[in-house]
């Protein structure tokens, strides 16, 4: 307590704002619900820029997908992740984009992109993924089959 108060004190006397610390949400809050089924290195020239994680929820039949930055964390640079569910037996990525079940986040991000999620009960889902770094070069991740199908 003499400590706080001696440091309150410190702080008038050199003309200081004293502001309350903000402790951020954990990272669970950004995180999806159900099952990791999947993560999938994003590389460029062989280093990895960002990992895309996949997570199925039985109970919901969501499926849900984050982007973890790698390459220059904590830096804001480009990112990218959009999630397709489309019919089950649809081989194609390609045809599965063409799918109006679709959720994307993108913007200038230090940490991750995402979470989102569609739902998949039943189909089959494709992921696209780009992260870029300080220097604006990008990794992508573009499948051309789709995966995880139930």
């Amino acid at each position: 307590m003499k400590l706080a108060t001696v440091g309150l004190a410190a702080a008038a006397l050199i003309g200081a704002t004293v502001v309350p610390l903000t402790i951020a949400a954990p990272a669970s809050a950004a995180s999806c619900s159900g099952s990791q089924v999947d993560s999938i290195p994003v590389k460029r020239s062989g280093k990895t820029y960002g990992t895309l994680k996949l997570y199925w929820n039985g109970s919901t039949g969501t499926n849900c997908a984050r982007l973890d930055r790698v390459v220059d964390y904590g830096t804001r640079s480009g990112m990218i992740v959009q999630l397709w569910a489309c019919a089950k037996g649809t081989s194609s990525a390609a045809t599965c984009r063409r799918s109006s079940i679709h959720d994307q986040d993108s913007g200038q991000y230090g940490q991750y992109a995402g979470p989102i999620s569609v739902k998949g009960k039943g189909k089959c889902i494709t992921a696209q993924a780009g992260v870029a770094d300080k220097n604006h070069n990008w990794a992508n991740y573009n499948p051309s089959k789709t995966f995880h199908c139930g």
